[in-house]
């Protein structure tokens, strides 16, 4: 796959100021904090509607300020290293931003969530940051600049609260986009180094390798706290509300590239219900939106984790899937609360577990370039060895013919490839297995 997950740097320097040196939000891969309290209406998962703009990103951040709110806040939470950067100007944070109008103030402030109340401004209010938009109907980057510090007694490294406020002190009902925001560093960020794994499509934490791009449900869906760790350790996962006012409520999303099926024997996701059976339909679809291959699975743990396998391998080799869509309990009218998280690859079936093989290696693994692979087969057999990389592309064909029984040999020389993880697929008369290489040369 293409998304790196390694924390982002974005590092400008001018003539007095550096902008933040964290990305929050991309609404793509990289995903930081978790949104609480909002007045308006927010889609985290939102199609850019400008992507020929100065942000051409595909998902960005849809919001439709509440004209009935004077002060319409967005809540970001995530505990924030030392601000006195921010303070003094040296360090500034940005954000692109789409208006229907120029001249539309935003505002950011940092606040610390105990200390500030609904009704005790100006108690917890660390700072403010102004920006002005000067593009009508397109994206632009906004950097904002220290306006004043409501509460001085706040610490600077005691504040865990974005608050972003779009057309403040007014009763607009503009709809906005957002996206790339960089702010503060972290106090602590558990994403930074960590290894790719590329097995794990989303897992809302250091592992978001899909976009989700659209939600009947909207702010009903959102990156979360786990609320329960039994079963499942994972710090955040995915909340979801079902909208009762969809027959077929769905959550679609985008693989970064075509999904290679014959080389992953399953897919898996982990879920939480609060009462089940319910049936989760996963709808594997090609970039015009025709289904593939549907699946649908069934829960049976109340209020706990489990985990749920889809077998997709009856349409191997299907090189056209781009996107994915899971409905909770479709064709219904119900409107339950389900979490769910660590969507990916199940286990493959190892090519050891095929009855018409007896020994199956692929050494050296990892590899420098050179990779011999040894099977003996029991009988004469149609076979098929495949190499992919991580977008489903076929790099190299290295078997497709009838074989005798008996032991075969043949080698993968990875020269003009570069360095990465790649799939070997086997398929014995129709029989489908795989396993991992690492290429490091």
């Amino acid at each position: 796959m293409k998304k790196i997950y390694t924390l982002l740097l974005v590092i400008f320097t001018a003539t007095s100021f550096l902008t933040a040196q964290t990305l929050w939000d991309n609404f793509e891969d990289t995903r930081k904090g978790t949104y609480g309290f909002i007045s308006g209406t927010f889609i985290p998962y939102t199609l850019n509607p400008d992507q020929n703009g100065a942000n051409t990103s595909e998902v960005a951040a849809s919001y439709t300020r509440n004209p009935a709110e004077q002060f319409d806040v967005i809540v970001y939470d995530a505990q924030m290293a030392d601000l006195s950067d921010y303070l003094s100007s040296t360090k500034q944070m940005t954000m692109d931003v789409w208006s229907p109008a120029a001249g539309t103030t935003v505002q950011i402030t940092l606040e610390n969530d105990v200390l500030a109340l609904p009704d005790n401004f100006p108690d917890g209010r660390h700072s403010v940051y102004l920006a002005t938009t000067t593009v009508a109907m397109g994206w632009e980057t906004l950097t904002f600049s220290f306006d004043n510090q409501p509460d001085a007694s706040v610490a600077s490294d005691n504040v865990n609260r974005v608050v972003i406020l779009f057309a403040p002190d007014t009763n607009t009902d503009g709809t906005y986009f957002w996206d790339n925001f960089n702010g503060p560093e972290f106090a602590d960020d558990p994403c930074e180094g960590a290894t790719e794994n590329p097995e794990i499509l989303n897992d809302f934490e250091c592992n978001q390798n899909v976009n989700f791009t659209f939600s009947h449900s909207g702010v009903n869906f959102k990156r979360i706290i786990n609320p329960d760790q039994n079963g499942n350790e994972s710090e955040y996962v995915a909340q979801y509300i079902r909208n009762a006012g969809e027959l077929n409520d769905v959550l679609i999303g985008q693989f970064d590239g075509n999904l290679m099926l014959q080389s992953n024997s399953s897919l898996s996701l982990d879920v939480w219900d609060p009462l089940p059976p319910t049936k989760i339909r996963l709808s594997l679809q090609n970039a015009a939106g025709d289904v593939i291959i549907q699946m649908d699975e069934e829960t049976s743990v109340a209020g706990g984790w489990e985990t749920l396998t889809y077998n997709p391998t009856s349409v191997a080799d299907a090189m056209d899937i781009e996107q994915f869509v899971i409905l909770f309990d479709p064709e219904t009218n119900t409107s339950e609360q389900y979490f769910f998280d660590n969507f990916g690859f199940g286990a493959p079936v190892a090519v050891e577990e095929l009855a018409a093989v007896n020994s199956f290696t692929a050494t050296p693994n990892p590899t420098q370039g050179e990779t011999t692979f040894n099977y003996d087969l029991n009988s004469a057999a149609n076979v098929n060895l495949s190499i992919f990389d991580l977008t489903g592309k076929k790099v190299a064909q290295l078997v497709d013919s009838r074989q005798l029984s008996g032991t075969h040999q043949v080698q993968w020389l990875a020269e003009d490839i570069a360095n990465g993880i790649y799939f070997y697929s086997v398929t014995i008369d129709g029989e489908i297995a795989s396993g991992k290489i690492v290429l490091n040369k």
